[in-house]
């Protein structure tokens, strides 16, 4: 079981995405059955004050990341954004581990790409 990460899905990542990821084993929470509704600066919030890996397809955390410095942010640039690529894709992400943390990591269907989160 994958205990090392700790992520928080935004409303756009959906519920099956969140169900496979526990499924899984992932400690995983989700904005959507939690929280719906809340403004981006709340998601933020809440990744930072227990230290979650915020993941979303909203490019706008990548700003956001950078004037609140969550722990880390992986952003879904995805072509075709179907649940099984969106889960692909995340899946492909996690296997950097903890490496995720401090950085935004953007994810497309061939790339990874990361840049420090700047506080």
């Amino acid at each position: 079981m994958r205990r090392e990460l700790r992520l928080l899905l935004d409303e756009n990542i959906g519920l099956k995405v969140f169900n496979e990821l526990r499924r899984q084993g992932y400690h995983v929470q989700s904005i959507l059955v939690e929280r719906r509704g809340v403004p981006d600066e709340e998601v933020v919030r809440e990744a930072i004050s227990h230290n979650k890996i915020i993941v979303t397809m909203d490019k706008d955390f990548g700003y956001l990341a950078q004037a609140y410095n969550p722990p880390g942010v992986i952003i879904l640039r995805l072509r075709d954004p179907r649940i099984p690529n969106r889960i692909r894709a995340i899946l492909r992400a996690l296997r950097l581990k903890e490496q995720l943390y401090g950085y935004i990591t953007i994810v497309t269907e061939t790339k990874i790409r990361r840049r420090p989160i700047l506080s």
